[in-house]
């Protein structure tokens, strides 16, 4: 992700579009698969009859990743959205991990007028890692982990009203899902080449480290990638034993490519 900030700095903002919002004069969230794991978030109007174009001012979700998993924003609304990613541990869900992601516009940008039930693109991501079995979702705000952690709830602040003054206002519904069509994409079937990988049990030790990682597996290795949390690059290595010395503290994700192709990713901590 382009910027990673603290949850809990974000709890002032929420609670400035946690109210709910009349149903006929608002939006809510939808997740479109685009192939080769990238997803947009796009926004849909409530049926309504106005003509009167949305301007935007600040909009934001959150989505739901396997866990290990990460991902990066390739475009946004104004150019300008960043996530905060979160441990789901830290939250009570160990399988899962997940980036709040938000937009601050410096200057309000315009939405086709709800009447002509435009879906418009929000925000882009881009899976970092082949996929685990498992699903990425938006976030309802009615869930128990939304209702729980509240700065995750998703918003946007709007002005949807031709009155010739710029109020903007909360337009997502804070206690319903904020949330509409397709929700989540599974990616849980897995081809023939993947079980060569599931059927070998890999083992990376010592785990954390603050110098070296040893892969433990029977399958020959190809190809070894680390990521960092953002999903950026840091290693590329054909070795069973890494050197991760150099990395800086923190959490990475490590892909393994097999000699047939195969994938599999595991994470480890640096110290």
């Amino acid at each position: 992700m382009k910027k990673i900030i603290s949850i809990l700095s974000l709890t002032v903002l929420f609670t400035l579009f946690s109210n709910s919002v009349n149903a006929q004069d608002g939006y809510t969230y939808t997740l479109v698969d685009n192939g080769n794991y990238s997803y947009t978030i796009s926004a849909v109007p409530n049926a309504s009859a106005s003509n009167f174009a949305t301007s935007v001012q600040s909009y934001g979700f959150t989505i739901i990743l396997p866990d290990g998993e990460t991902a990066s924003i390739t475009s946004s609304l104004g150019n300008g959205a960043s996530g905060t990613f979160f441990n789901g541990n830290d939250v009570g869900e160990p399988t899962i991990d997940g980036y709040l992601i938000t937009e601050t516009l410096g200057s309000p940008i315009a939405l086709p007028a709800p009447s002509t039930g435009t879906v418009s693109p929000m925000v882009t991501i881009q899976m970092n890692t082949p996929m685990a079995p498992g699903t990425i979702s938006l976030l309802a705000n009615d869930s128990p982990l939304a209702t729980s952690v509240t700065p995750l709830k998703s918003f946007m602040s709007a002005d949807m009203v031709d009155d010739g003054m710029a109020m903007f206002t909360p337009v997502v519904d804070s206690v319903g899902s904020g949330l509409s069509g397709t929700t989540s994409h599974n990616f849980s079937t897995l081809s023939t080449i993947d079980f060569e990988f599931s059927k070998n049990e890999i083992k990376l030790y010592p785990n954390p480290t603050s110098g070296f990682i040893n892969i433990q597996t029977n399958t020959t290795v190809e190809s070894v990638a680390i990521y960092n949390l953002l999903g950026k690059h840091v290693l590329q290595t054909n070795l069973k034993t890494i050197d991760v010395s150099r990395l800086s503290e923190g959490i990475y994700i490590l892909k393994i490519t097999s000699d047939q192709g195969a994938q599999i990713t595991k994470r480890f901590i640096k110290q």
